[in-house]
């Protein structure tokens, strides 16, 4: 059987003398594999989906048009290409993250649409109450987008202003009334009645390119008015076009927003109808158009279960979107939720997004149900929430993945407990392949009340084998359970939960925070540090000892991050490790709001974190990340594991310049006896600081002065049995590291 060494026993002991200026940087990587129930995932690194929005465009140089997926819980956009199917006939969709940076930040809603007819499509997105569009252009034949207003003005009743979308709506951006132009109908601000906004650029200009806009047929354009679910009125009269309309009924309901639209013909009569999404519906209703497809278009009734036999319904808000996902040539449906956030857990964003083919014509479409978790099924997603950590558990010397998860996904006893997942990796030291072993690792969802469970593994005893942490919501507050590894050292870990030591953080630590536990003051033991939601960091010494902690605060700015930074980062999710082999501890920090930063790590804890990369190549990984790192590849630097609220997992390579320079063990040994069983002696090549580490990364002697013409005596009687590093370390020298066995 293989030593399992940790990820900070691997990098000291192999790397190298770092040099300074090095550059750092990660690159997707979709090269792992994952199988789940004895099926290798297409896309296991997408990094999950909950609230989509489809379009397509064409990305890259072939003949077919490939798909871009929006999501509105963590404003992520992911980028697929379409293939030919593996597994025989159509076409699939390969996962390509190297296009999602070409696209701008947006938020809310995204649609493609090509509105200047250069057969690009162009971005229409949200934008402070209306409509921001950015042009899809040529740069040395790579596509960009170029912003060319960040407001859409239309013609009004009273005159020239912003064309109104709110927040919460989908508007429909189509050409409806078919002269070529891109025309816009969305809500009014009442979010009750539908305001049709035609494009006048062919009328005025006789070109199709403009975004010229003027708001038609008054406001009652197709003579109905909606206010809660199914809950419609038809007839409605204009009395002319400024705006006036049949009185309301009296008793009439409170106005509020919260709409989706989507235009096609669905019973093929020739006319435009309208499907409809609501904010407290669960169905999507396709209102009938008996013509025409203008601004004097009449919307006569609606069918509330559509589309039959099997009817869009969610728990609230679904979203409609018409493209053509299997490249026969005819649109089909896609549904989502138009959710910002899991709402009571009512939604399942495991199969969240639905899929009906279209096995009619774009002119009398016949959508059919195929799946619920399009895209979904090929990638890892537990739902939300997803927080990676990495270990060799079996033993074998690879790294294997556990994966906790926040509330959704099936409930148990009727209430929503979390769990977590844990992959094997049957693959090698160079060539990982995660294998599903169980979604309920070690029983968790059954036996404790625990949410949003975040699995974390470190030696907390100091006998050289990994513990595992588990932080966790429960029914009252914030709880860290630590289960010791009974295993010994190389073997299989073997947890006991029933074992599990509860850790005294209740008092301080709020269900927001990120933890990461690490020695900052070098003491041998493991401290505590807290990523809050306002974007500060908290240091808790651990006081006590390495099993019973008494954690004391002792700065809350650590690093310097100050409150000023929470709005555009808020609670940081913290990984201590050596980047780039350089014998430096670096900090990598994953925020709320979607950025990875890598720091250089203090010396100090009262020092200021300095900034080394923001890592931009990487775009927008998704929203509240949580970071893992391990060497998944043997080249000895440790690579990056992202969960996020989308619920699954983008894996990054690291491809950071190596430190280069002397090996790790000096040509004549610096310390002995070794093995030894009490005292080890230094005779150093030069002055400088000792210290002892574990193979997990832990100072268990901590530095002390030596001299090059003196010896120094340590005693490490009071050590497990177990393989240590001896760092040596000096201004202007080459760290030297030398491994002691400790064996009595």
């Amino acid at each position: 059987m293989k030593k399992a060494f940790t990820l900070f026993g691997c990098l000291l002991a192999v790397a190298a003398l770092a040099q300074s200026g090095r550059k750092i940087s990660f690159q997707y990587d979709q090269r792992p594999t994952v199988s789940i129930d004895g099926r290798t995932l297409l896309n296991p690194w997408v990094g999950g989906l909950n609230a989509t929005q489809y379009s397509t465009i064409r990305l890259n140089d072939d003949n077919r048009d490939d798909l871009v997926v929006f999501d509105r819980t963590t404003d992520k956009v992911s980028t697929f290409i379409a293939i030919d199917n593996p597994a025989g006939g159509g076409l699939a969709w390969q996962y390509a993250p190297e296009y999602e940076t070409i696209f701008p930040f947006v938020y809310s809603w995204m649609l493609l649409v090509d509105y200047d007819g250069d057969g690009r499509k162009d971005i229409f997105t949200y934008g402070a109450g209306t409509v921001r569009v950015f042009r899809n252009e040529l740069q040395n034949s790579k596509t960009t987008f170029r912003q060319i207003t960040d407001r859409i003005i239309t013609e009004g009743f009273n005159g020239q202003l912003p064309l109104y979308v709110a927040l919460t709506d989908i508007p429909a951006i189509v050409d409806y009334d078919g002269d070529g132009d891109v025309d816009i109908i969305t809500f009014d601000s009442s979010g009750n009645l539908v305001a049709y906004q035609q494009n006048m650029s062919v009328e005025t200009t006789g070109k199709k390119d403009g975004l010229n806009y003027k708001r038609m047929g008054g406001t009652c354009w197709g003579h109905f008015s909606k206010e809660y679910c199914n809950d419609f009125m038809f007839g409605i009269q204009c009395d002319d076009g400024a705006g006036r309309i049949d009185p309301r009924p009296s008793g009439a309901k409170p106005q509020h927003t919260g709409n989706t639209l989507t235009v096609l013909d669905a019973n093929g009569d020739g006319t435009n109808d309208l499907l409809f999404g609501f904010v407290s519906c669960e169905n999507v209703a396709m209102l009938r158009n008996a013509g025409p497809n203008n601004d004097k278009a009449n919307f006569t009734s609606y069918d509330s279960l559509y589309p039959g036999p099997t009817p869009i319904r969610f728990p609230a808000f679904p979203a409609t979107f018409w493209e053509d996902v299997d490249g026969d040539g005819q649109k089909d449906l896609l549904a989502s939720p138009n959710v910002e956030t899991n709402e009571n857990q009512a939604f399942d964003f495991q199969a969240s997004g639905w899929y009906y083919k279209n096995a009619g014509t774009n002119e009398k479409p016949d959508f059919r149900l195929v799946q619920k978790d399009f895209l979904q099924n090929e990638m890892i997603d537990l739902g939300e929430r997803a927080a990676p950590a990495l270990a060799d558990l079996d033993g074998d010397g690879d790294m294997d993945m556990l994966v906790g998860v926040g509330y959704t996904g099936p409930r148990y006893n009727s209430a929503y407990r979390a769990g977590i997942w844990q992959f094997e990796n049957k693959g090698t030291t160079q060539n990982p392949a995660f294998v599903l072993v169980t979604t309920d690792y070690l029983g968790l969802k059954k036996s404790t009340n625990l949410n949003d469970v975040a699995p974390y593994f470190v030696d907390v005893d100091l006998n050289g084998s990994v513990d595992l942490v588990l932080f966790g919501t429960g029914v009252q507050s914030t709880e860290v359970r630590v289960l010791l590894n009974e295993a010994a050292q190389g073997a299989a870990a073997q947890y006991d939960l029933t074992k599990a030591v509860r850790w005294a953080v209740s008092s301080f630590m709020e269900v927001s925070d990120l933890p990461t536990l690490t020695d900052i003051d070098r003491d041998g033991k493991l401290d505590l540090l807290l990523g809050k939601s306002d974007g500060t960091i908290d240091y808790y010494r651990n006081a006590g000892t390495a099993t019973n902690p008494v954690f004391q605060l002792q700065n809350q700015n650590f690093g310097g991050f100050t409150v000023d930074d929470s709005f555009y980062t808020g609670a940081r999710s913290l990984v201590v490790a050596d980047v780039n082999g350089d014998r430096k501890n670096e900090l990598i920090a994953a925020a709320l709001n979607g950025t990875v930063r890598i720091y250089n790590f203090p010396d100090r804890p009262d020092q200021p974190l300095t900034l080394l990369d923001s890592l931009p190549t990487i775009g927008l990984p998704g929203k509240a990340l949580m970071a893992a790192v391990a060497d998944l590849d043997g080249d000895q630097l440790p690579d990056l594991m992202l969960g996020s609220r989308g619920g699954g997992l983008r894996y990054l390579k690291n491809t950071s310049s190596k430190a280069t320079g002397s090996p790790e063990d000096p040509t004549v040994p610096w310390a002995y006896p070794n093995p030894t069983d009490r005292y080890l002696t230094i005779r150093a090549p030069h002055d400088g600081q000792v210290e002892l580490i574990s193979l997990s990364g832990q100072i268990v002697i901590a530095s002390q002065p030596v001299r090059a013409d003196a010896d120094t005596v340590l005693d490490v009687s009071g050590l497990p049995d177990a393989t240590y590093l001896l760092r040596l370390t000096a201004p202007n020298q080459s760290a030297m590291v030398q491994k002691i066995v400790v064996w009595k």
